[in-house]
């Protein structure tokens, strides 16, 4: 069990170290690409290229026709909204915005999966959450709350929210069906089904177009968007997620921020500040307390109930 929970971790670490990365890359992408065809052609790549990896495997390419109902609601809410809402809504905010955002994510998913499938959070894991939250505000706003309350928020913000709300409802339905369906096909199925649910809608409406030659930096900045952000990330998240529960994976998504830190300094020449070195800290802090909480509350009882027998008197 423990050894399935490390797992879990490190996926959901790599996830969230590729997604933290994927928003600046989309950004080149959407100034020479409209984000329904973006997204639309990236789940349709992914999609063929997962149905190729289960056929040379020699798994079942179809699903359990129970599943299929929770697969198309997945299409629908983790590749058309989930995307659609996010590349829009960088099109007329900023990523430091769709990160502040983004932290959001493990209370509304707690609250979600408390009311639709009756997930308990120990106080613990509220304390973690509470502490990863804290952390990727303080490390947004370098330790300023007055830059946190002044902030502006627009269409693109509202965009943004609306993403990781249909994000927290995908991860709650997988953990429904990831005993029926495999990683891959989960994401092979949602992808197609989300894709073409995309592009019916946008033709329907008018506003697919297909797009002209990319440059060569949105080129690939859009590989990298389709096989890693959309291929890697998505099986290892959905792999994390149905091991761990929807609420303990959406805490790692507060690690984000901390990659947009890591990445300025490594490859921006930026500077690491104490604020960052704090928040940092609360991040990881929480992660562990909301993963690990059962490992904290035994040794927080151990540690008490020595501390009540020392303070009682000899007889």
């Amino acid at each position: 069990m423990q050894t399935n929970k490390l797992t879990a971790s490190a996926l959901l670490i790599c996830t969230c170290v590729i997604w933290g990365i994927q928003p600046m890359f989309a950004k080149f992408v959407v100034r020479e690409m409209s984000p329904i065809p973006m997204v639309s052609i990236r789940y349709t790549i992914v999609a063929l290229t997962l149905f190729a990896m289960l056929a040379w495997r020699g798994e079942k390419l179809l699903p359990p026709r129970r599943t299929w109902p929770a697969l198309f609601t997945m299409g629908i809410l983790g590749v058309c909204i989930n995307n659609v809402t996010q590349f829009t809504g960088l099109q007329y905010s900023t990523v430091t915005n769709f990160t502040i955002i983004a932290t959001l994510t493990p209370i509304v998913t707690a609250l979600l999966s408390f009311v639709l499938i009756h997930e308990r959070l120990h106080r613990l894991q509220w304390l973690g959450i509470c502490s990863s939250l804290c952390g990727a505000l303080y490390l947004l706003s370098n330790g300023s709350l007055a830059a946190i309350l002044t902030l502006s928020f627009n269409i693109g913000d509202v965009l943004f929210f609306t993403s990781q709300v249909a994000w927290a409802l995908y991860s709650i339905i997988v953990v429904r069906i990831i005993d029926d369906v495999s990683p891959f096909a989960i994401v092979a199925w949602s992808g197609l089904l989300g894709s073409l649910t995309t592009a019916a809608g946008a033709a329907y409406f008018g506003h697919f177009e297909l797009p002209s030659l990319l440059s060569p930096l949105a080129l690939g900045s859009y590989l990298f968007v389709i096989f890693a952000g959309g291929l890697i990330a998505m099986i290892f998240w959905n792999k994390g997620t149905g091991i761990v529960g929807p609420s303990q994976a959406a805490v790692f998504m507060n690690i984000m921020p901390l990659v947009g830190i890591v990445c300025g300094v490594l490859f921006l020449d930026e500077h690491f500040l104490a604020a960052q070195a704090v928040g940092g800290v609360l991040i990881l802090s929480g992660v562990y307390l909301t993963t690990q909480y059962r490992t904290v509350a035994y040794r927080l009882a151990k540690y008490f109930t020595r501390r009540q027998r020392k303070r009682q008197p000899l007889r």
